[in-house]
């Protein structure tokens, strides 16, 4: 008997990039936070059902901890990344908002990864993850 229920391949149906932050100094008075896409992926995300994400008005999530763990995303071993604590995972959903999750912590059950994670974010105003090959936003 497994110790842990495996999950099928059809179960894999979300697909998202993964990402690393970084705080860039623009100038002495502002610094910007950038989210860069390491790897993007096919995943399958869980929402804890007694757990749940209360959204505002404006796409983030209020009255609960930033620290409680209210998802986790199931992938692959074989991704090869190294999981830090600046990992945030970006869902773009076919029909609703795309959502920003912040990765809490992890752990690996051959052959899968299995994130811990935080819904940060979900709204239409979202701001994608950007690379350096990525269109940039300039008012003329």
């Amino acid at each position: 008997m497994p110790d842990v229920i495996q999950p099928r391949l059809t179960e894999f149906s979300h697909r998202v990039s993964l990402c690393t932050m970084h705080d860039v100094v623009e100038n002495s008075a502002t610094m910007s936070l950038t989210r860069e896409p390491v790897a993007t992926i096919w995943a399958k995300i869980y929402a804890l059902p007694n757990l749940p994400s209360f959204i505002s008005p404006y796409g983030y999530a209020v009255k609960e901890s930033q620290n409680r763990v209210t998802h986790r995303i199931t992938m692959r071993y074989k991704v090869d990344l190294d999981f830090t604590s600046a990992a945030w995972v970006y869902e773009v959903r076919r029909k609703s908002p795309p959502r920003w999750y912040k990765v809490m912590g992890f752990y690996d059950n051959t052959p899968w990864i299995v994130l811990h994670a935080h819904l940060v974010e979900k709204s239409t105003e979202v701001t994608p993850p950007r690379n350096l090959l990525s269109a940039e936003d300039r008012q003329i």
